[in-house]
């Protein structure tokens, strides 16, 4: 490449920069913080209204990791809470999506829904809420149902992270 070329690339990526910088986009959710300013939530386990019994419990806990991992606050019970975070397991669904020739499952879809708040203790704000928060996992079908089982504990726990993860950035992006 000449060095009239390069000139130009760095010229234009120079002009990128500044255009780019001076647009009003911003980057959110870099503080670690809660709305309301809250750090300090207590984590009850989310609630399960779906068939699958383990799903509540196994979400609260990403949740909490997650949480814990994202945002400079601390997870207590009771006194010294400032905003509980309440949680709806809504929709634990499972679904052959690929098939064979022959029309047996080769893959599952794993579907996860729920409702979540962050509501502060002293007036019972809401800080935030988020309806119908979904995420999908697909995995494998087998023939061995011991197999299909493992799979599909392994999904709901795949699952189960990125819904954590998913709830984790709505809630200190506040979108």
């Amino acid at each position: 490449m000449s060095a009239r070329a390069l000139r130009s690339a760095a010229l234009g990526s120079l002009v990128a920069l500044v255009l780019g910088s001076a647009c009003g986009y911003r980057v959110v959710g870099i503080g670690g913080q809660l709305p309301g300013g809250i750090t300090r939530v207590e984590v009850p386990v989310f609630e399960n209204h779906t068939a699958r019994t383990d799903v509540g419990r196994v979400l609260t806990e990403h949740f909490i990791s997650q949480l814990l991992g994202s945002a400079k606050l601390t997870v207590t019970t009771g006194e010294g809470a400032q905003a509980v975070v309440k949680g709806t397991v809504t929709g634990y669904k499972r679904e052959p999506i690929t098939f064979d020739s022959k029309e047996k499952p080769l893959e599952n879809r794993l579907t996860l829904i729920m409702d979540v708040s962050l509501v502060s203790i002293g007036d019972k704000r809401l800080l935030f809420g988020e309806k119908a928060v979904t995420v999908r996992y697909d995995y494998p079908v087998k023939n061995d149902l011991q197999e299909n089982d493992r799979l599909e504990d392994e999904a709901l726990r795949s699952a189960t992270k990125q819904m954590s993860e998913k709830l984790v950035s709505l809630m200190l992006e506040s979108f």
